[in-house]
């Protein structure tokens, strides 16, 4: 891993660099199961919307966005309010730099520091390194779904992998909003 590195803050000005890094994969993998490339005002929305409540960052080397991650709601019903849904992704050619793991060391204390219980990853399978990426940040496997997305000509799986915080078994508390963590 490159020193060179620093994990910061996403902001609306980045949401074109989003959409091009996610885009990229959207078209060229499996790993998301998108059929359509994400418009710059679709992630401008989300991160509108979201990012009040869940931590949005990006890696950046220079002038240069080489990854992003960010967390959203597992499920919408109000009992799933202290579960969140993480995604990391490096940008195309930026891969095995550690990039990964080092959004998500900033990502998981902020998601525990604002009280989340669980933190769910989707990886669509076969994915070998985001695999293994999540069971070095602490996840494990949770269960397998067999064939629910079709995508370039094949079924595929989903995996779920589940990191625990070693916040208290219960009652829960209010989740505090980003601000109040930054």
């Amino acid at each position: 891993m490159t020193t060179a590195i620093e994990v910061r803050w996403a902001q609306e000005p980045d949401m074109p660099v989003f959409a091009a890094i996610v885009n990229y994969f959207i078209e060229s993998s499996a790993f998301n199961f998108r059929t359509r490339p994400q418009s710059v005002d679709e992630w401008r929305d989300d991160w509108k919307q979201l990012s009040d409540r869940y931590p949005w960052l990006v890696a950046q080397e220079g002038s240069e966005i080489v990854g992003l991650a960010y967390a959203g709601p597992w499920k919408a019903r109000s009992a799933y309010d202290w579960a969140a849904e993480s995604t990391v992704y490096a940008a195309s050619g930026q891969h095995r730099r550690g990039i990964g793991r080092l959004l998500y060391n900033r990502l998981l204390p902020i998601l525990d520091a604002q009280g989340y219980r669980s933190t769910i990853g989707v990886i669509a399978q076969p994915n070998p390194a985001s695999v293994a990426l999540h069971e070095a940040c602490g996840f494990r496997h949770a269960g397998t779904l067999a064939s629910v997305g079709f995508k370039h000509g094949q079924w595929r799986d989903i995996g779920f992998w589940q990191r625990l915080s070693a916040g208290p078994e219960t009652p829960p508390g209010e989740i505090l909003p980003v601000a109040a963590v930054r």
